[in-house]
């Protein structure tokens, strides 16, 4: 793939199973080569498992892997968990002042229509994993 139309991400192969990878990635925040990063980005790293399907056995645990999705899969990503729920919950919150509710009031029901919306993702995943499609491929 065009590194151009990819997002890819380096990342270690903890186990396969079945035709399944697991991938372990780290997680870092965009500021992570900043001199002050110590100070301010607490909560912008950590580490996600990411399970890719996988029939060729080319991959093995401790492998150094290369994960990779196209453009158009992380926009549709960050549209899904991120542009859609803050669509939700500000047309919630226009629609519950429009209707004259106390602000506190309106902000904790449009904030509460996150809740279903999570749970539709949710029970989603199924045919979600299988929308969102990732390649391997082994890195030196």
């Amino acid at each position: 793939m065009n590194s151009s139309t990819c997002i890819e991400q380096r990342g270690i192969v903890e186990n396969t199973d079945k035709g399944i990878v697991s991938v372990r990635i780290s997680q870092v925040s965009a500021c992570s080569d900043c001199h002050s990063k110590s100070s301010c980005s607490l909560f912008g790293m950590g580490e996600k498992t990411i399970d890719v399907m996988d029939e060729s056995g080319e991959f093995h645990a401790g492998d150094r892997v290369g994960i990779a999705i196209t453009q158009p899969m992380g926009n549709k990503a960050i549209m899904l968990g991120y542009f859609f729920p803050f669509l939700l919950v500000m047309l919630t919150l226009i629609l519950f002042t429009l209707f004259h509710f106390k602000e506190c009031h309106a902000g904790l029901l449009a904030l509460s229509t996150l809740i279903p919306y999570y749970i539709l993702l949710y029970f989603s995943r199924t045919k979600l994993r299988k929308t969102f499609t990732f390649t391997l491929k082994k890195l030196d």
